[in-house]
């Protein structure tokens, strides 16, 4: 028998995970006195020695993952590194952090890069919706596991974790309608990019649901999702014949824009207009009026993304998918006073 298999019938028999039985079997510290002494006493009963051509090929591996964020300056991703950091260093595990900037060329070159340095695992965050195929095979034929975080293509198969997007946008505007708000606009992500069109579906969703129709006018797209296009929208927004009485936004980043030119139009938030961010980032719980929003739990994402990995190094077949719920964070910003 494979000792591959005997692992697995070491952690179901103790109703452990394969992660657990290796560490303990590894003598790492994180591991209970009661845990670590049940699976060494059921190793010795099994006759368990380690796969040295196994345990060879992984001492090859320096104890380092790699990281690859869209942007690492964003308050969403810094969680998530927050969270694969801790994480690893609890390991002994170094983490190599690159920026794509959203140029999948570029991202393509970092994690060719850092198969190149033969790193144990890579935990990425796609610019695109479509993954580089060159890459991936790369990473199989050097047994290098790779997770997604926050962004999957379409029907991906391999391991990932990821926010429910098309849910949080559905409450986002069910909750804006709930106020009284009629014509609620949304300022988009580039169709590019898997998490700004799952927001757009379920921006649309919620509209069709309470039997409103579509209007193309009231949506506007960014290229660069920052508070320029935010600003830059909400004028040419509340400046039309088509003027919406809230506005949910793709991101919290693109909300301040949009704070900016309503009080630059002298309009009242939220009296004459809603307002709904997503990612509950740093600055959404300090503006003038407190920002309503859709909670990332960017550190448990992180912390889950770096578990996934580390089962994935353990010889762990069964693929890891895990999608957390959206939750909305009520503020001022879109509760009608007069209401």
């Amino acid at each position: 028998m494979h000792n591959k298999m005997t692992m697995k019938e070491m952690a179901k028999k103790l109703n452990i995970s394969i992660t657990t039985v290796s560490r303990a079997l590894n003598n790492k510290s994180d591991v209970g006195s009661e845990t670590r002494k049940a699976v060494m006493t059921l190793a010795q009963e099994l006759d368990y020695t380690p796969n040295k051509m196994a345990a060879s090929l992984r001492q090859r591996r320096s104890n380092v993952i790699g990281l690859v964020l869209p942007r690492v300056e964003h308050y969403f991703f810094a969680t998530i590194m927050k969270g694969i950091v801790s994480s690893a260093q609890k390991d002994n595990f170094a983490v190599i952090l690159s920026e794509s900037s959203h140029i999948p060329q570029k991202e393509s070159e970092l994690i060719g890069r850092l198969i190149g340095m033969n790193v144990s695992g890579i935990i990425l965050s796609p610019c695109r919706n479509e993954i580089d195929i060159s890459y991936l095979k790369a990473m199989k034929k050097n047994n290098i596991p790779l997770i997604l975080i926050d962004r999957t293509p379409k029907n991906y198969q391999g391991h990932f974790v990821k926010l429910n997007d098309f849910h949080g946008a559905e409450i986002a505007v069910k909750h804006l309608l709930q106020q009284g708000y009629k014509k609620v606009a949304h300022i988009r992500g580039h169709e590019y990019s898997s998490i700004a069109e799952d927001r757009y579906h379920g921006y649309c969703h919620a509209l069709k649901l309470n039997n409103i129709e579509y209007d193309p006018a009231l949506v506007k797209t960014c290229e660069f999702v920052n508070k320029e296009e935010g600003y830059y929208f909400t004028k040419e927004l509340l400046l039309s014949d088509d003027k919406p009485d809230a506005i949910f936004t793709v991101t919290d980043e693109v909300a301040i824009g949009v704070y900016k030119a309503l009080q630059e139009l002298g309009l009242n938030i939220p009296v004459d207009i809603g307002v709904v961010g997503y990612s509950n980032s740093m600055l959404s719980n300090y503006i003038c009026p407190r920002l309503s929003t859709i909670d990332q739990p960017g550190i448990r994402m992180g912390e889950t993304a770096y578990e996934f990995l580390r089962c994935a190094l353990d010889d762990e077949d069964k693929i890891k998918q895990k999608v957390f719920e959206a939750k909305l964070l009520i503020r001022e910003s879109s509760v009608r006073k007069h209401l």
